[in-house]
């Protein structure tokens, strides 16, 4: 259904592949420890900052919907039952 979206991140700069290497850079839960949290370059900032955080329809502690929301809801149920977005 189309649920998930894998991205395959393709010519990534060696200034990023460095930054992931240094342990520096790395959020673990203790000091040489194996778990660490993932996090992403600096050079990716642009991108992840357009991203709209997944609110659940019925929260009802929320406030309620903005107007982009309830359109973007509108239009996923639509793709979901196989009918496009301008048909709604």
């Amino acid at each position: 259904h189309n649920l998930v979206r894998i991205f395959k991140v393709m010519n990534v700069s060696q200034e990023s592949k460095a930054w992931a290497m240094n342990p520096a850079n790395w959020k673990c839960d203790a000091p040489g420890s194996w778990y660490c949290e993932g996090q992403y370059p600096p050079a990716l900032a642009p991108l992840i900052n357009k991203i709209k955080a997944f609110r659940q329809l019925e929260d009802f502690n929320s406030g309620g919907q903005d107007k982009e929301a309830e359109e973007y809801q509108k239009a996923y149920h639509a793709r979901m039952a196989g009918k496009s977005a301008a048909g709604i």
